[in-house]
């Protein structure tokens, strides 16, 4: 549903795949996405490779950041 796409060693775009879910989970996502941001970079931080830290996340570029 949601992948990181490295632009360079420290930063990751945002991919929300919507084909591999029912419309309620995407409704559901985008909403977290949108209103809750916090609990949407919880699910980030999740996806970040072990030997890298969240550091920010641009939600209007849909970019994370990592040290």
């Amino acid at each position: 549903m949601i992948t990181l796409l490295p632009l360079n060693d420290k930063q990751y775009k945002i991919i929300i795949n919507i084909d591999d879910c029912t419309e309620e989970e995407r409704i559901k996502l985008i909403r977290k996405r949108d209103l809750f941001p916090a609990e949407f970079v919880k699910l980030l931080i999740d996806l970040i490779p072990e030997n890298q830290i969240f550091d920010t996340y641009s939600h209007y570029d849909m970019i994370l950041n990592v040290r």
